[in-house]
């Protein structure tokens, strides 16, 4: 049954990266030809299916394989994990939104401040790489 239990959370933590890969490349390419990305989807729909559902198959994956040692599941946790809070985190603060573009000299010194949407992402980000470190740490 630990058998299984890993095969399945590993298959389901490989889907979710390449999800999380997919999707940031995706939105890389957007931003990059100032147009829709490669998936004939609207943001929308491409956040809820690849975003949202890398999320999820993290967190499945992470309670399936609770307590079965499996180095591609902590691995991948934590290099998913990492890259999506970071990724959201440096693409908010290095990328000009509509607001920054309009605003004047002396505004733009501020600190900008994060939708919480993007906030939401950064900490869910850095929680499942937390899930990885967990299991490093109980390994230990």
């Amino acid at each position: 049954m630990q058998r299984i239990r890993k095969i399945i959370s590993e298959i389901l933590v490989s889907i979710a990266f390449i999800l999380l890969v997919v999707y940031i490349l995706d939105v890389g390419v957007a931003m990059i030809n100032q147009s829709d990305g490669f998936l004939p989807l609207s943001e929308k729909d491409r956040g809820m299916i690849f975003g949202g559902g890398s999320i999820l198959l993290f967190v499945i994956s992470f309670g399936i394989g609770i307590n079965i040692p499996s180095k591609i599941l902590t691995i991948l946790l934590v290099l998913g994990g990492a890259v999506m809070g970071t990724t959201v985190l440096l693409s908010s603060l290095l990328l000009p939104s509509e607001d920054n573009i309009q605003m004047s000299p002396a505004d733009s010194k501020q600190i900008p401040i994060f939708a919480p949407q993007f906030i939401g992402i950064i900490i869910i980000g850095y929680i499942i790489m937390g899930m990885g470190i967990l299991r490093i740490i109980r390994r230990k």
